[in-house]
Order: structure tokens, then sequence, then C-alpha cells
């Protein structure tokens, strides 16, 4: 069976930022207990951009169709409204989700953090 992700990338700007995140966090709490949800989490972009990520994971599409009535949805078209660009909206369904074990081929040949030591520490070519 698939997860469905949804997510909702946008981008602030600087006098709207507080009010976005303000707006978008308030959804996570009712989201993250309704029937189905698996997570809910939002994203801030630290790099100057003003770019906000807010993320859903599903059991199945059934129950994110479910749970997206009027007024969550009247609360995402007002975060949209707010934002200088247009936003990128997704519903992913992923069919395989990989972990550390991706990382596995390159693990022999790349130090770890179980090693003792920190890339900081290191001396640079």
């Amino acid at each position: 069976m698939s997860v469905i992700v949804f997510s909702l990338q946008i981008v602030a700007p600087d006098v709207r930022r507080t009010a976005l995140l303000r707006a978008l966090g308030a959804l996570l709490g009712p989201t993250r207990v309704a029937p189905g949800c698996l997570d809910a989490r939002l994203y801030s972009d630290l790099d100057g951009r003003g770019i906000l990520l807010f993320v859903e994971d599903w059991e199945s599409r059934e129950q994110f169709e479910r749970n997206l009535d009027a007024a969550k949805l009247n609360a995402i078209v007002s975060a949209i409204e707010l934002c200088s660009e247009a936003p990128v909206v997704r519903l992913d369904a992923v069919e395989r989700a990989e972990g550390m074990d991706v990382l596995a081929p390159r693990q022999a040949s790349s130090p770890t953090c179980s090693e003792g030591s920190r890339m900081e520490d290191r001396e640079h070519p």
C-alpha cells in the first residue's frame, strides 16, 4: 500500500513570514490527530529565500481527502494568498521508502560519527 504525501511549498515575504508560520503551524495539531495521519511537519528554509514547506503523510488517499474539509482548505488558500510567488502543491503516492540502508554502499569508504572524528576536525586538502 502507498503512503500519501501532501506538500505545500510557499515563498513567504519577510513581512508576512510570522503570519504564515502561525497559520500553517495551527494546522499541525489537528492534522496529527486525524485518523490516518502518519505525520505533519512545517519546515522553514534558513538560507534567506523565505521558503516554507508544509508536509503531511497519510495512510491512504481517502483519509487525506476526508481530512481536507472546507475549514482546512480555506486556511491553506488564505496562506497561499499571502505568498509572493506561486506555490508548489504536490500529492505523491510513495510505494517504497528506504532508510539508512541506502547509504550502506558508501559507508565502507566514508568515515562515520562512531569513529570519533568530526568533519570540522579534519584537515582539508
